[in-house]
């Protein structure tokens, strides 16, 4: 088959709404239509697009021909992450999000059949890792945050001239990149106590609630990326959780930067949203004006996002109470945004891969209830924050789950969701 006979505009597809039980309106509707990896019942793994409660199951779609005239190699719908999907360009993909937007819309109705055969429920999928990223690269970009962290660490502190000419950030490990549910292991390093060095499991273990921006195609080293062509190398968004030991970082960070207070784990969200989906949401950000030439863009790259962490300890999770919202943030008040960000990660030559991914950093507000981890909202631990158990936290303990979630403003009037991250602290080994 070579592909569909019939077809529709994309917003044609969203007036009409999907054919799929409970997909209107959801934040899995139309509108969204995000990127995942699923492991697959006849063993191996398939890439799978969330549509209300259920995900199309693209290897099995491919398999029925109503892909065989878009440009994709048939072998990256069995990929064990988007990487192969993410070797295309922004042309490809939007070919195939037009593609899927039709067929699983009530305007396809001469292909509905071999699409619904490959819809599974979202429910009982054991939902993977969807990155393999070459390199991974965190910032440090809300001004909130650096300014509320200086100031837990030492209440005299004044950020450095540096943080407003550039988006700061350091180079970090993918290998401890993991998928949403998996338990975060407390882990061991040096830090200072006392007045000696020690080394012992992490006793200040900290999240850090961020965005992560998932790039396509590559570049070749000595290529500078211009801010300007942001939407030409970045496919989508995703959940990050830099997990962070604080007593570790604030002994081994001078002069080079954390090294194992961050090494040890970072989760990403199950689902990647493509930034088409995220067009309604695009915001112009606020340091243009002193920004450097190479920094500057006449786009709008930020991304109004409202964003939450909740926090449930094991009591609570045992007795059955729900998980404590303990902040809310807006995406779009971050300093510096992604463009920003890929301008400078490039500004030297580096060179980018299919799959690469780059942090945010922290996302935190203005506000006392927009701190984005635990070293803002305790200062530094001194004070803590409350539970429904009767308990306090100034750190995570052992049994600890973080869950965080965010949600934008669809092109069908409805809240798109990219899912929750969650991670849960077992102890040290």
């Amino acid at each position: 088959m070579a592909g569909p006979r019939g077809s529709a505009a994309p917003e044609t597809c969203l007036r009409a709404g999907s054919f799929v039980p409970g997909a209107d309106g959801s934040g899995f509707s139309l509108a969204n239509l995000p990127y995942g990896v699923a492991a697959a019942k006849s063993g191996g793994t398939h890439l799978v697009v969330a549509i209300g409660p259920q995900a199309l199951d693209l290897h099995a779609l491919a398999g029925t021909g109503l892909l065989d005239d878009l440009k994709f190699d048939s072998a990256i719908w069995e990929d064990s992450s988007l990487n192969g999907l993410l070797r295309y360009g922004p042309k490809d993909h939007a070919a195939l999000r037009a593609r899927l937007q039709f067929l699983l819309s009530r305007e396809n109705e001469e292909a509905r059949a071999p699409v619904e055969a490959a819809l599974l429920e979202r429910e009982g999928l054991d939902l993977l890792c969807p990155l393999a990223p070459g390199d991974f690269v965190d910032f440090y970009s809300s001004y909130h945050h650096a300014a509320r962290s200086m100031k837990a660490i030492r209440p005299d502190a004044e950020l450095h001239p540096n943080w407003t000419q550039m988006p700061v950030g350091y180079h970090s490990r993918t290998g401890t990149i993991c998928a949403s549910g998996q338990e975060i292991i407390r882990p061991h390093g040096q830090s200072f106590a006392k007045g000696a060095p020690r080394f012992a499991p992490s006793r200040a273990l900290d999240f850090e609630a961020e965005i992560g921006f998932v790039m396509c195609g590559n570049t070749h080293q000595g290529t500078r990326i211009a801010a300007s062509d942001f939407a030409t190398h970045v496919f989508g968004l995703v959940l990050l959780n830099d997990w962070s030991a604080r007593d570790f970082q604030g002994w081994e960070s001078t002069p080079l930067g954390p090294f194992l207070a961050k090494s040890f784990a970072t989760q990403v969200g199950a689902w990647v949203v493509p930034l088409a989906a995220l067009d309604l949401s695009r915001r112009r950000n606020r340091s243009q004006e002193e920004a450097l030439d190479y920094l500057r863009h006449d786009g709008a790259f930020s991304y109004e996002l409202d964003m939450e962490v909740a926090l449930r300890s094991a009591a609570m999770r045992e007795s059955g109470v729900g998980a404590q919202t303990i902040a809310r943030m807006d995406f779009a008040e971050m300093y510096w945004d992604g463009a920003q960000q890929l301008a400078h990660l490039t500004a030297n030559g580096a060179s980018t891969r299919p799959g690469d991914l780059y942090g945010s950093g922290t996302v935190s507000g203005p506000n006392e209830d927009g701190c984005g981890c635990l070293l803002e909202a305790t200062k530094g631990g001194k004070d803590v924050i409350a539970l429904p158990d009767g308990t306090a936290r100034g750190w995570l303990q052992d049994g600890d789950e973080v869950i965080i979630g965010a949600t934008a403003k669809g092109a069908d009037g409805a809240r798109l969701s990219f899912g929750t991250l969650a991670g849960k602290v077992a102890p040290a080994i």
